[in-house]
Parts: C-alpha cells; sequence; structure tokens
C-alpha cells in the first residue's frame, strides 16, 4: 500500500490557453475534450515572478520528451451541462492540485484563468489505454490460451504461461485500483464514480485513476448520528452504484467498496455485470432486491468472500480499503509465488464470449447527463439495458 503524503506535491505551473498548440482530439467525455498538447511558447508577460517562469519553462521544455494531454470544456453543450461541466473540471482541478500517487493522474499544469470560466484547463499525463480497452485484450489472450475443454479429461493444449500471465496482470490492476482508492478515503476523499471508463494505463503499463468530477471531500458538517452524510444521491454509473445512492440515503466512503466489488467481480470474469438488465429491472433486481452477479465456483473461496462482502446490501459490513489493499496486496505475492500456477480455470471458457448487448447500455450512462431534481430522466426505462 502506498498513502503519500499530498503536501509534498510539486507546485503546478500556470499557462494561458493562448500559450499552448493543440494536437489531435484523444478522447471525448459527457462536459470535456482531451487533445494531445503538441507544444507550448510561453508568452513572458504571464511570468509573475522569477520562480513562476523557471516552473513555466521547465514544464514547457519537459513536452519535447514527455506526452500530455489537454482536457477543456466542451463548446456544443447545451446551458445546462455547460454549467455542470465548469463545476466539474474545476473540482478535479483542485483535487488533483494536492493529490499525489503513482495510482492517481498527475496534473501537470493548468490554466491562468478563473476555474469557472470557458477557457480554463488541465494538463494531464497522457494514458494509452483504458481498462474498460484491457478487457478486451484480456479476453483475447483467454481465447487464445485457454485450449479446449475435454470433459472429465479437462483441459486440452492449454498455454498455462499465457492463463498465468493474464491472470497476474488482473490481479495486480484490482491491487493497483484498491491502493487508489485507499489512499483517497484516507484524505477524507469519497470518489463516487468507479468504473472501468475512469481508469487508464500509462505508457509504463502503471493504472491510472482519473476523472474527479464527482469526488468529495468528507465534511463533518454533513455528517449524521450514525456515521453517515447527507451527500447527493443517484450520483455515477447506475451499473456500479451502491445501493443508498441509487435512492438517496445518507451514506459514506463504503461505497466506493461496493463499486469495487463490482469492478473486481468484472475483472475475473472479463464479464459486465448485469449485461442486458433493463434500467427498471435493475432498480428492482438489484437496488430492491438485492441481486448480484455470481461468482464462478472455481476462484478461491477468499476472493469470493471479500467480493460478497464488498457489494453487501448493509454497509456497515462492507470491508474498508485498508483491509482490500492489504489482501489483494498478499494475493499477489501469493501468485507471484506459485511459479507460474493458475489460481482458477472454470471461469476462462466462459470469458471467451464478450458481451454485446442489442440495445444502447443504459447501466453506464453518467448521472450527470442523465438527472434533475426528480431524478433519472430515462426514455424508454423498460427497453433499455444497462
Amino acid at each position: 500500500m502506498t498513502t503519500n503524503d499530498a503536501e509534498s506535491m510539486n507546485p503546478i505551473p500556470a499557462l494561458a490557453f493562448s500559450e499552448i498548440t493543440l494536437g489531435r482530439i484523444v478522447g471525448q467525455g459527457g462536459f470535456c475534450l482531451v487533445c494531445k498538447v503538441e507544444k507550448i511558447a510561453l508568452n513572458e508577460v504571464f511570468d509573475t515572478s522569477d520562480e513562476t517562469a523557471k516552473l513555466r519553462s521547465d514544464f514547457a521544455a519537459s513536452v519535447s520528451e514527455k506526452q500530455y494531454v489537454i482536457k477543456t470544456l466542451r463548446t456544443d453543450l447545451p446551458e445546462e451541462e455547460y454549467v455542470k461541466g465548469i463545476v466539474d473540471l474545476a473540482i478535479e482541478a483542485e483535487f488533483l492540485s494536492v493529490l499525489s500517487h503513482p495510482n492517481i493522474i498527475s496534473m501537470r499544469a493548468l490554466a491562468n484563468s478563473d476555474p469557472h470560466e470557458s477557457k480554463f484547463f488541465v494538463i494531464l499525463d497522457r494514458l494509452v489505454t483504458t481498462l474498460d480497452r484491457k478487457f478486451n485484450k484480456w479476453r483475447r489472450e483467454v481465447g487464445e490460451n485457454s485450449g479446449y475443454w475435454l470433459g472429465p479429461f479437462g483441459y486440452c493444449c492449454a498455454k498455462e504461461h499465457g492463463l498465468y500471465k493474464t491472470w497476474y496482470e488482473r490481479l495486480s490492476a484490482s491491487r493497483d485500483i484498491a491502493n487508489a482508492i485507499y489512499y483517497l478515503h484516507s484524505q477524507s476523499i469519497v470518489y463516487r464514480d468507479l468504473k472501468p471508463d475512469n481508469l487508464g494505463f500509462d505508457d509504463d503499463g502503471t493504472l491510472k485513476l482519473f476523472d474527479f468530477g464527482l469526488a468529495k471531500r468528507m465534511d463533518p458538517v454533513d455528517k449524521t448520528d450514525d456515521g453517515l452524510y447527507l451527500l447527493t444521491g443517484n450520483t455515477g454509473s447506475l451499473r456500479y452504484m451502491a445501493p443508498e445512492v441509487a435512492i438517496g440515503q445518507p451514506y459514506n466512503q463504503s461505497v466506493d467498496a461496493y463499486s469495487f466489488g463490482m469492478l473486481f467481480w468484472q475483472i475475473c470474469s472479463l464479464q459486465t455485470p448485469f449485461a442486458g438488465m433493463s434500467a427498471r429491472a435493475h432498480a428492482d433486481k438489484v437496488i430492491q432486491k438485492g441481486e448480484r452477479p455470481k461468482p464462478d465456483r472455481s476462484w478461491p473461496l477468499s476472493w469470493i468472500d471479500i467480493m460478497t462482502r464488498l457489494w453487501d446490501t448493509d454497509q456497515s459490513k462492507r470491508p474498508e480499503f485498508d483491509e482490500i489493499a492489504v489482501f489483494l496486496d498478499q494475493q499477489v505475492d501469493e501468485m507471484r509465488g506459485n511459479d507460474g500456477e493458475v489460481p482458477c480455470r472454470a471461469t476462462e471458457i466462459k470469458a471467451k464470449k464478450k458481451n454485446k448487448p442489442t440495445v444502447a447500455e443504459r447501466l453506464d450512462v453518467d448521472t450527470r447527463l442523465s438527472t434533475n431534481d426528480d431524478g433519472p430522466n430515462v426514455k424508454n426505462f423498460d427497453q433499455e439495458v444497462l
């Protein structure tokens, strides 16, 4: 586990939008556009002191050696979403300016303008892929290495080393996610939007958590007598959202544990939780009746135990991330010492089939784009799937 001191982070240079040459678009979210940074040409008029001048100059020089992206607000947003986008980007900049952890994306520079202006931006390390895309790679590797199932004779022609490598990568990614969330919780921050789309990998293959628009620092003023907090409900993506958040009840940092439980199951199974389920069915079966994905019986019992505790309906029974991080550290260490032994096999054949819902995935929609004060704004509620 790593819990770097947030206060030890280096000062962040401030740039004018006019000093940056934008490259091609590399990503687009609900509110923001992400472009490659091609070049930075500094204007001395923005150097307010010798110290800031050196800080800005050193960063500009690094562009020739390192890859960065600029994240700024989209210009085609309706007014209501535009306002939400400005707030989200300002919140993200505020958090990233004080956070420092190897599994959290680093902010390298930001705008010298007011955070609530349209040209506000942040400059981040560039990531080369997302966890969502990694799933496709892992499924492909499983398909190439699993061999054939011959009933009572077991697997034929399986490539053990290939399967071991894929499992090791998946377990290591799970550990790194847990370490990032553990660090946030140690800083009294709840993330609230843990999902594959918000996790990526840099050039070195290091996992990074990004997009802090829904993160929230836990304020004692919002705390109730039972240790929960009066925070915004229906926040995040339904597929990974804890029941208490979905129905607007008070909650605490354990909502991240629930999301991690779903994500850990997805990493192990290489399948999407609740694939094909309509939003209405999800509200009935998952939120109200407590339905959960089924762990594969071939998985180690310790994995199944912590997984089912993570998504427990009773948030007080969910493990905290210090326990989760220690557990996954131990699992990775044990696997490293098993000399290529695959931890479980029965699930591998199932993972060859990629979930391909025939209707747009409704449960992955960011609630920031689909909600109002009256709850979800969903068309064809029964037909659309998660």
